[in-house]
């Protein structure tokens, strides 16, 4: 699944799914793509700022900036 979305500012964002495999101390995960690509990310936004947990095996949404 790959969706591409315009702002504003004309900037491209890709959105994926994903598989949290591990989840590291400061708030850096290891997704797994549905496409095989294996990444490193983080959280942030009202995910971060409530303090909402995110652990391995979650299916997650992945906003990419182009």
């Amino acid at each position: 699944m790959q969706n591409f979305l315009f702002v504003k500012n004309k900037k491209k964002k890709c959105i994926h799914e994903g598989l949290i495999t591990e989840s590291f101390p400061n708030d850096m995960l290891r997704v797994h793509l549905d496409n095989e690509s294996l990444f490193l990310g983080y959280v942030s936004g009202k995910i971060q700022h409530n303090f909402i947990r995110i652990l391995p095996a979650d299916r997650v949404k992945v906003v990419f900036q182009l």
